[in-house]
């Protein structure tokens, strides 16, 4: 008996989801109408189409509009041109990838929060995944490079390649996974990472 209560409850909200979709596509897209002798499976499947739509909506925007408050989390002048790369590089990923595809949301957000730490950060390089995902890198003198990939809002994976301290002809390499909020330190402990990429 329980099953059968949690069974209809589910398929209630299921029901309730599906009509909030379809009354928000009515308003956003006046003149969409079902066909008159349309059956269960039309219906649900026309709100799931419109639900999808109105999600991806909401994506781009958000995706916008973290964008847009990068321009505030460090130096103006970084802000702006880390702003503009995303922008042409999120133009290119929908021409390569197709018009539905853009950055990771969460991507880049660790990418804000992690830029929030180091407000005097140096411009880097900046590149997406074929999954959208914000991909940073620094470069100091030929043999100091500092690499940083967001994973998704908390994860990042990194690289820190610097010369031998004590065998200047080699390379040390050091990477790894970490969170957004100890990656830096972790980065320092090994190389005072933080004394390259900041201006």
């Amino acid at each position: 008996m329980f099953r059968k209560r949690r069974k209809k409850w589910i398929f209630f909200f299921k029901d309730l989801l599906l009509d909030t979709a379809l009354n928000l596509s009515r308003v956003s897209m006046p003149g969409i109408e079902l066909p008159r002798n349309e059956t269960r499976a039309d219906r649900v499947l026309f709100r799931e189409e419109n639900l999808a739509e109105l999600t991806g909506q909401w994506r781009t925007f958000a995706v916008s509009e973290q964008i847009e408050r990068i321009k505030n989390c460090c130096d103006p002048m970084t802000g702006k041109a880390i702003a503009e790369r995303l922008g042409v590089l999120r133009q290119c990923l929908s021409e390569e990838e197709g018009p539905k595809m853009d950055i990771s949301l969460d991507s880049l957000r660790a990418m804000r929060a992690f830029i929030e730490q180091i407000p005097d950060a140096l411009l880097p390089q900046i590149s997406l995944t074929a999954e959208g995902d914000v991909y940073l890198r620094w470069k100091s003198e030929p043999d100091r490079l500092f690499s940083i990939h967001f994973l998704d809002d908390r994860r990042v994976r990194f690289a820190i390649f610097y010369p031998n301290p004590r065998h200047l002809q080699m390379i040390n390499r050091h990477s790894g996974y970490e969170t957004i909020d100890t990656v830096l330190t972790s980065a320092d402990r090994i190389c005072a990472v933080r004394e390259w990429i900041t201006g």
